[in-house]
This record gives structure tokens, C-alpha cells and sequence, in this order.
């Protein structure tokens, strides 16, 4: 019980270091075709924050692999602003820090992105992370 603990606590405190580490006031956008994000997994290229995926269903679905256990969320995505590329995520089931972030997108190709994120869809961190799909 108390590995099951720690190891949803650690997903937890790395969740929260990635949405809340640099936030600033950034309303900028740039580049790509947002249906390039639809139903296919990414993973970020540091291999810090988890797997993501997209459906153009609106559904979403994330899972990290720590220590050789998985963690897995879903939940559902809307557009805030489809033009500045801003995504408003809702999670519905997982070990979250959080009940709803905002995705902030730029450089969008066939197959990858960079991503700002934020808790309150105000401030967003001040350092964007890559993702690249996991057929690349």
C-alpha cells in the first residue's frame, strides 16, 4: 500500500513540476495545422512528462511509465481558441494534480509539436515542451 502511495505521490509532484515550473502571460501562436494532432500518441522528447494522445472524438488520453509501473489518465479536450491554438483539457479518471488544464500550442508539424501548459488557462510556463508522435 505505501508503494502505491508513493508512486501515485511521485506521478503527482511530477504532474504539478510540469504545469506549474516558469509561468508567464504569453498570448502568442505560431505555425501548424491542428488536425496534425488528432488521434495519433506523442511522447515528449525528454521523456519527463507523459504520453499523450489526441482524438478527434474529443477525447484524451494520457499514461507514464514510472519505475515500471504505468499511470494513465482520460478525460476529454475542447478549443478555447482553435486560432491561437489553445486547448482546454477536463480529466475525468487518473491519479491527478490537477481536475483541468489548458494546452497552449505552436510549432505543429506531421509529426510533432511544442506545447505550453497552465493551470488556470492565464499563465502559461515560460519554457514549451516538444513532443514528437511515436511513429517518428
Amino acid at each position: 500500500m505505501k508503494t502505491k502511495h508513493f508512486f501515485t505521490s511521485l506521478f503527482v509532484l511530477l504532474f504539478s513540476a510540469t504545469l506549474l515550473t516558469g509561468c508567464s502571460s504569453d498570448s502568442s501562436s505560431s505555425g501548424g495545422d491542428t488536425s496534425q494532432l488528432m488521434d495519433k500518441w506523442f511522447y515528449d522528447t525528454e521523456d519527463f512528462t507523459a504520453d499523450v494522445r489526441f482524438n478527434a472524438n474529443g477525447s484524451y488520453q494520457q499514461f507514464i511509465e514510472i519505475s515500471g509501473m504505468t499511470f494513465s489518465n482520460t478525460g476529454t479536450w475542447e478549443w478555447v481558441n482553435e486560432s491561437q491554438k489553445i486547448m482546454h483539457i477536463s480529466y475525468e479518471t487518473g491519479p491527478n494534480a490537477v481536475a483541468e488544464a489548458w494546452f497552449k500550442f505552436s510549432n505543429i508539424t506531421d509529426h510533432g509539436f511544442s506545447v505550453k501548459q497552465s493551470t488556470d488557462g492565464v499563465s502559461y510556463t515560460t519554457e514549451a515542451r516538444s513532443y514528437l508522435d511515436t511513429d517518428e
